[in-house]
């Protein structure tokens, strides 16, 4: 009996690993302050998959780490009160932390994107998630909704990109540069 049991557990996890691996669907949730972050995969502008790992580990553009991920889309009006701001802030810290607006909208269009981005002089580089599997992921239901994940794919901030005057993605960044918790990690969502 005991060999039954045995061997449903085994059999149990060995199919609960197989669903978590890439590619393979799977309720997974990455909200919360400390949750690690999967490897995923997304498109650029210009149609070519990247991964998490891949920008991780490009130290041309990113010889921190640290990933920023701003859910942001072209028709959205709270993102046009973000647009300046997560542009200014990708330039800033160009080359040392990934600040990257990702397009989980069904049906938006990389031309469309890029017209917006030429129209509003916006430089920061967007990922589109077409089927929104990391609005999912990361339990985002908003635009503007930011995470901040850190160089061993751990979630430091989760919340919104500002409040009012107060920078909050970019107050998350400094935290996790300097190897310290944000002072606030976490806000609801506003979009």
């Amino acid at each position: 009996m005991l060999k039954k049991y045995t061997a449903f557990i085994i059999g149990t996890v060995l199919l609960l690993a197989g669903t978590a691996s890439p590619g393979n669907e799977v309720d997974l949730k990455v909200h919360h302050i400390g949750d690690t972050v999967p490897n995923f995969e997304v498109r650029t502008l210009k149609g070519r998959k990247t991964s998490l790992k891949a920008i991780q580990s490009d130290q041309k553009n990113n010889s921190s780490g640290i990933t920023v991920l701003t859910f942001w889309c072209s028709f959205c009006g709270s993102c046009r009160k973000v647009d300046q701001p997560l542009s200014d802030l990708s330039e800033k810290y160009k080359g040392k932390v990934a600040i990257l607006a990702l397009d989980s909208s069904a049906g938006e269009e990389a031309r469309t994107i890029s017209k917006v981005l030429k129209e509003k002089k916006l430089q920061m580089p967007v990922l589109i998630d077409a089927k929104g599997n990391l609005a999912d992921l990361f339990g985002a239901k908003m635009t503007t909704t930011t995470v901040v994940i850190d160089a061993n794919n751990v979630v430091r901030y989760w919340g919104q990109f500002q409040q009012s005057d107060d920078a909050l993605a970019e107050q998350a960044i400094e935290a996790v540069l300097a190897g310290k918790k944000p002072v606030q990690d976490n806000t609801r969502e506003r979009g």
